[in-house]
């Protein structure tokens, strides 16, 4: 009886919605109410918690790219550290697999996502800086899942895996997260995406297990899907066939929900006239020119050509060694410090200066009340010193993470292959 009702079921769906574009893996077909739909965002109150040192460990593994520190008189220690930060420190040293993309305490926003019939609700992070959907599964062991919701596709009537697909996100140092594909219905919002791609974990790293999520929406172009032997499209690039506009918008608040909407723009939640940009190249990334930046009133421009990724799924705003080193010099007590990895300041900095920069032709601001991330360190000469949003990378690609989209309205315009953004109340 129960494959008759499967059938049936999987008959009556495909009869009453419209197909979009044929894909050999997903069919593409969604159900949606006014084209248009928009999800809040739930913040994460464990963010207060959050540990810099860790949310910057996670976001140099995830782009593979390296701390750019000063070296010599210049990096500093003494600090008397927290115990609890201590042993978390500690553990970043010992277990070179804490690589959560993002990961650990630094997830601050979730969306509900339903995926199967009957539904299985899991909380997702969306990521616009990865292109894989992939969930904690039942397929791990208990030990990886016991702090999270898991999708079992033997609970679902119309769940399909894909035999011989698997999907696998690697790091430098061989952490990382894999399993097996399926195909299965996906309910976003108003927007029900029937045979979605759906990547389950059978094993992830430790970074991933302490996560405050139930897996990864990435919301990049599908062309940075990691699946094989065939790559398989992202939600959104099944659901935007269905939407007045080929674009979806992010507004990520302090501390309050907020919401990602698909299909339109809400020009409530943001303030005067959205400024674009086009992508800086067709690699995939949400990525766009950025070659200058200002420290309060002080202009800088970077010796060489360089970018910017637009990415929901990193905590902090990560840029060249010359412009932390820049920023940092103007806050009293600020240092690059040996023992966390990092810039710190005081704790109690205040009128901390606005750092601004470049994306594409326009001007993006992080106000000072920003910079300060995270809770105490420790204390140095009796000072309590918390982590730096705003960390030092090497290369000439930079990632704009979360403390930019708490003060900026962002729309990622797949139709016209542009970048757009306008400030919002923090």
């Amino acid at each position: 009886m129960r494959y008759s009702f499967k059938l049936t079921l999987i008959l009556v769906l495909s009869a009453v919605c419209v197909t979009g574009v044929p894909v050999e893996l997903e069919s593409g077909t969604t159900v949606n109410v006014n084209g248009n739909f928009s999800i809040p965002v739930t913040h994460n109150a464990s963010a207060a918690n959050h540990n810099g040192p860790q949310a910057f460990h996670n976001a140099i593994k995830k782009w593979g790219i390296a701390k750019n520190l000063p070296s010599g008189d210049y990096l500093k220690g003494g600090l008397v550290l927290d115990n609890v930060v201590s042993k978390r420190l500690f553990n970043l040293v010992q277990d070179t697999s804490v690589t959560a993309t993002p990961g650990s305490r630094d997830v601050q926003y979730t969306i509900p996502v339903n995926i199967g019939i009957p539904a299985q609700a899991l909380k997702i992070n969306v990521d616009t800086g990865s292109a894989d959907f992939w969930v904690f599964s039942s397929s791990q062991p208990t030990s990886q899942t016991t702090s999270h919701t898991t999708f079992n596709p033997k609970k679902s009537l119309v769940y399909s895996n894909l035999t011989g697909y698997s999907w696998s996100i690697q790091y430098a140092d061989g952490s990382g997260a894999s399993g097996e594909v399926g195909v299965d219905t996906v309910e976003v919002g108003k927007a029900t995406v029937l045979r979605q791609a759906v990547e389950l974990a059978k094993t992830v790293s430790s970074g991933f297990i302490s996560g405050g999520n139930d897996g990864i929406m990435g919301l990049a172009f599908g062309k940075l899907n990691s699946v094989s032997p065939r790559q398989v499209r992202t939600f959104f690039e099944n659901v935007m066939y269905s939407l007045s506009n080929k674009l979806f918008t992010a507004y990520l608040r302090h501390s309050a929900q907020g919401s990602y909407d698909f299909g339109y723009i809400d020009s409530k939640k943001y303030n005067g006239t959205i400024k674009y940009t086009p992508l800086a190249n067709a690699n995939g990334f949400w990525e766009f020119t950025s070659n200058y930046y200002k420290v309060g009133e002080t202009n800088y421009t970077h010796p060489e050509a360089s970018t910017a990724v637009a990415d929901t799924g990193t905590s902090l705003l990560l840029v060249s060694s010359d412009a932390a080193k820049n920023y940092y010099a103007t806050v009293p007590g600020a240092q690059a410090n040996s023992q966390v990895g990092g810039y710190i300041l005081p704790c109690t900095s205040r009128s901390l200066p606005t750092f601004s920069f470049n994306v594409g032709p326009n001007i993006a601001s992080i106000g000072g009340q920003n910079i300060i991330y995270g809770t105490t360190l420790g204390k140095l000469n009796g000072v309590s010193y918390c982590f730096g949003a705003i960390q030092p990378i090497s290369g000439n690609q930079f990632i704009f993470g979360d403390i930019f989209f708490k003060q900026n309205f962002a729309v990622f315009d797949y139709g016209n292959a542009r970048f757009g953004f306008a400030p919002h109340d923090y």
